[in-house]
């Protein structure tokens, strides 16, 4: 097993298979730094959202991409739309002063 496969696992067990798992790599090519990151389904192993980021280390000149797939569009709208929701549940508290 390899070690990213070893991290991956424990990450997976302490989430009891729910939720996403994040991955972070980071190498070199020539003057540059290529940082990635991953996220994937801890049910499922596919992938939902990647990030990758070059930069030059002397000046630190970055540019990121991020390529998100539609589970993890769908779960921040879920979000949205649910506390939107709850807003209308809530009753408005009016705090007035006392009569003298």
């Amino acid at each position: 097993m390899t070690e990213d496969a070893e991290l991956q696992k424990i990450v997976k067990r302490e989430l009891g298979n729910q939720g996403y798992v994040v991955n972070i790599h980071a190498h070199r090519e020539g003057e540059y730094v290529v940082g990635r990151l991953a996220v994937t389904s801890a049910e499922t192993d596919e992938t939902v959202a990647k990030l990758v980021g070059v930069g030059n280390v002397n000046d630190v000149r970055l540019c990121f991409g991020l390529d998100m797939e539609g589970t993890l569009r769908e779960f921040v709208l879920r979000a949205l739309g649910t506390m939107e929701s709850m807003r209308s549940l809530v009753p408005s508290i009016v705090i007035t002063p006392p009569k003298s």
